[in-house]
């Protein structure tokens, strides 16, 4: 459990960094591709989008090794808190201000992890029932899909790409639990199959929030793809039987609060000025409060374009 845990902080940190480094190349991509896979194909071209790239690369197999030493319950939340470490770097490397709120937000997610790891189980099932393993991976991955249809069919439709986002996230997170058990069972023909669904829910994923983070600013989209993307592959997981639970009810009720406490943390952080200036928003606080989701259309200045907030 203690190396799980540790090799999940590495992911998060990778992928923190990962953000720094490719924060200023989506601004700069036509609105035109988005949605399309010339827009990726246009992204790596660019050198730090290559090097963002590269550590989201790296972060892949650390999660996997993390989901192989630890249950998924543990193992998601940790990687959840990436944008805890986009706040250290403001602070650190831009010198922003921590206010109260995003002090209460990182000891919501210091708090939500502790609980979550306090009531989590030691082991996985590694032979889930092939029908309910089949279940949330079909209701999540028909509806990442057709969110992604919906998006690339109506422009304007961007809150249907942040959502399609995490969901197909969500997908890749779940069937990186299913990776990791077959690898450590010598299954390798399952094993084959599952890297080449989440390479390609990965890559699904992946355009879907680049394309949302051109037309919007990070901070209206990355806390809704967070609160998709961080619990629900836990939700996953225990409907698939996926994780061996003892202790009755009141553990899975604590596991839910732990659940909400760092969603809501990284939510607050996902709105955070200071995180939103460490991942390339050159002015987050202009327009934001007047901009939500819940009318998203499209930002009409290409000054506006918005950085890539990245995910294992």
């Amino acid at each position: 459990m203690a190396a799980g845990i540790l090799v999940a902080l590495a992911a998060s940190v990778a992928n923190a960094f990962a953000v720094v480094l490719q924060a200023a190349e989506d601004r700069r991509s036509p609105l035109a591709e988005g949605a399309h896979p010339a827009l990726l194909l246009r992204l790596a071209r660019r050198r730090r989008w290559l090097a963002g790239t590269g550590l989201m690369v790296v972060a892949w197999p650390l999660q996997i090794l993390a989901l192989a030493l630890a249950p998924i319950t543990v193992v998601q939340p940790i990687l959840a808190i990436t944008n805890l470490w986009l706040l250290a770097i403001a602070r650190v490397k831009l010198g922003e201000r921590v206010g109260r709120l995003e002090a209460i937000a990182a000891l919501a997610i210091a708090g939500g992890i502790a609980v979550i790891v306090w009531v989590a189980p030691h082991h996985t099932d590694r032979d889930p029932a092939p029908a309910r393993v089949a279940a949330p991976l079909l209701t999540v991955g028909i509806a990442a899909l057709a969110a992604y249809t919906v998006g690339r069919l109506r422009p304007r439709a961007t809150l249907s790409l942040v959502i399609g986002a995490g969901l197909a996230y969500a997908w890749v997170d779940f069937a990186n639990k299913l990776l990791a058990n077959d690898l450590s069972t010598g299954r390798w023909a399952l094993a084959v199959v599952w890297l080449a669904a989440t390479l390609a829910f990965g890559a699904l994923a992946f355009l879907e929030e680049t394309t949302a983070l051109q037309r919007r600013p990070a901070i209206t989209v990355s806390p809704v793809v967070g609160a998709v993307q961080d619990p629900l592959p836990v939700l996953m997981a225990l409907w698939a039987g996926a994780e061996t639970w003892t202790g009755g009810w009141h553990k899975i009720t604590l596991l839910i609060f732990g659940l909400a406490l760092v969603t809501a943390g990284a939510a607050i952080l996902g709105r955070s000025d200071a995180v939103a200036r460490a991942s390339g928003e050159a002015h987050p606080a202009a327009g934001s409060r007047r901009r939500r989701l819940a009318g998203c259309t499209p930002s009409g200045a290409p000054g506006e374009r918005n950085a890539q907030v990245a995910r294992a």
